[in-house]
């Protein structure tokens, strides 16, 4: 693990409320799919764990939600163009597994993070494998990265996604919750699952995954 300043690069709007940070090291780290980077917030006594959007090893993007009260996130998403943030990496275990294992994502709201680090990382690797993204949100003014995930399928067809409203219905989505998909129809053809979202997702998709009959040991999650 090194602490060294994250370098802001590039800011972008996402929604109305996640912003997309793009920051740049001095020198190259090596980081796993799934990793967080945990910012050093001095001046509000605070410490803020982040997970990488994606990285080449220098430039680390974030997708962060800038939440209502909250000190951490306004303060890294108030960071200016060519401002530094201290931050501690690699941290997390919350890692890809290196196989041919046909894989099912689950994540909500900024949870896509992580989850879209890996998927990356298994078309940059060459892995041909069944790969299925179910991507929550409330209405289609959260979405975000949409253009992404058709470049993804576009060019990798064993890839696929799936959008799910839980406040709005809306076309080329499902409206309900992203646990709604987790039927045994839906899970037979894949071999390991992701999740990550809030706590109470990720506790029920674990519980209706056990329901399924899938092993402990196949499924991965972090809460947020």
């Amino acid at each position: 693990m090194q602490q060294l300043p994250f370098k802001l690069i590039q800011k972008n709007n996402l929604t109305a409320d996640v912003y997309e940070l793009v920051f740049k090291t001095q020198e190259p780290v090596q980081v796993e799919p799934g990793q967080y980077v945990l910012f050093l917030l001095p001046k509000l006594k605070l410490r803020r764990a982040y997970s990488i959007g994606y990285t080449n090893g220098q430039n680390f993007t974030f997708i962060i939600k800038q939440i209502e009260g909250g000190a951490g996130s306004t303060e890294v998403c108030s960071t200016e163009i060519g401002e530094e943030i201290i931050g501690m990496v690699p941290l997390g275990h919350f890692v890809l597994k290196a196989n041919t294992t046909p894989k099912l994502f689950i994540g909500t709201g900024t949870g896509f993070a992580p989850l879209y680090f890996q998927i990356r990382a298994m078309m940059d690797s060459g892995i041909e494998t069944p790969i299925m993204y179910i991507f929550g949100i409330r209405t289609t003014s959260d979405i975000f990265y949409i253009d992404e995930l058709n470049r993804i399928k576009k060019e990798y067809p064993m890839f696929d996604y799936q959008i799910f409203l839980s406040q709005e219905d809306s076309e080329n989505t499902v409206r309900g919750r992203v646990t709604d998909f987790l039927t045994e129809e839906n899970l037979a053809p894949y071999g390991e699952f992701y999740l990550c979202g809030s706590p109470a997702m990720v506790k029920d998709a674990r519980e209706r995954l056990e329901a399924s009959g899938v092993e402990k040991e196949k499924v991965f999650f972090e809460q947020y």
